[in-house]
């Protein structure tokens, strides 16, 4: 900041900041043949207390639509759970991510699917991937 308002900066002084951003390994949080209408929840939530970025990663090779809602809460736990942006639409056969950043921080995320039209073949894969 200093520097773009034309001050140089102090003789003898060095700062370095070092942030590594180290991905996981992706997590697997749902994998389920949907049969029916309804309302659905990952199978887990997924600890994000130390991390910077977290992407959801929906696959889906269901016949219908469903929608994906990200939830989020203070403890590993689905109850209470509230909504972080979204829902957001994955169509028949589809592929969408979610990205997640500081703003959307909780310290557990998980996934709440619904469908509206019972899927006939296909299964749904969600996985998360937190940046440290």
């Amino acid at each position: 900041w200093l520097a773009a308002q034309g001050i140089p900066p102090a003789e003898g002084v060095e700062v370095t900041v070092s942030t590594p951003w180290v991905a996981k390994e992706p997590e697997e949080i749902y994998r389920y043949a949907i049969r029916t209408i309804g309302t659905f929840y990952s199978n887990k939530m997924v600890d994000w207390t130390r991390g910077k970025r977290l992407v959801i990663k929906v696959e889906s090779s269901l016949d219908q639509a469903v929608q994906i809602q990200v939830i989020g809460n203070t403890v590993d736990d689905m109850e209470l759970a509230t909504d972080i942006n979204g829902p957001f639409p994955c169509t028949a056969n589809g592929n969408i991510s979610v990205g997640l950043a500081w703003d959307d921080w909780h310290p557990f995320i998980g996934v709440r699917i619904t469908t509206a039209v019972a899927p006939t073949s296909g299964i749904l894969t969600i996985s998360a991937v937190v940046q440290e």
